[in-house]
């Protein structure tokens, strides 16, 4: 399974939407954005492969007190990786457009756990979230998606 850190991800536009409606969603996906999270993210992208791309808030890195580092990804479906995600965990996700991860990395041990999960709809509403409390940690494997947001928020090993 390849990546790429590349901003050409391939992906077909959108069919043709008047103006009015398409002004009219940004804006509400924005207010939706900005109520779910209180603060507006700076999404910035570090990879892809077939299941989309992926991107971290690159304002909200946290560097915890316990030596680890709090951060939010985000998934943006590809079509491939939406059926993958409906053949997993069923036609309760097949809304789903993105999925956003709360993740802490331990950059000295090079693992990571997820502490959160939000599937989202393509207009922002949250079809299910999942919270792990404290989570299972996760080797970083090398030259893996997981590797490059290790490499962008750790910095190089």
């Amino acid at each position: 399974m390849g990546y790429s850190t590349r901003q050409d991800c391939g992906f077909e536009e959108a069919p043709f939407m008047p103006a009015g409606l398409t002004v009219t969603s940004v804006v509400l996906g924005l207010v939706f954005t900005w109520c779910a999270y209180g603060t507006v993210m700076n999404w910035k992208f570090y990879a892809s492969n077939e299941f989309g791309y992926y991107q971290y808030d690159a304002e909200d890195v946290r560097r915890l007190a316990s030596g680890l580092v709090r951060v939010r990804q985000k998934l943006v479906l590809s079509y491939r990786g939406a059926t993958h995600l409906i053949q997993k965990l069923g036609k309760e996700y097949e809304n789903t457009k993105e999925i956003i991860t709360l993740r802490e990395i331990d950059c000295a041990g090079q693992k990571s756990r997820i502490r959160e999960l939000m599937y989202h709809s393509g207009n922002g509403v949250v079809i299910k979230r999942e919270s792990y409390d404290p989570g299972e940690w996760d080797v970083i494997i090398p030259d893996s998606v997981d590797d490059v947001l290790y490499q962008n928020v750790c910095g190089q090993p």
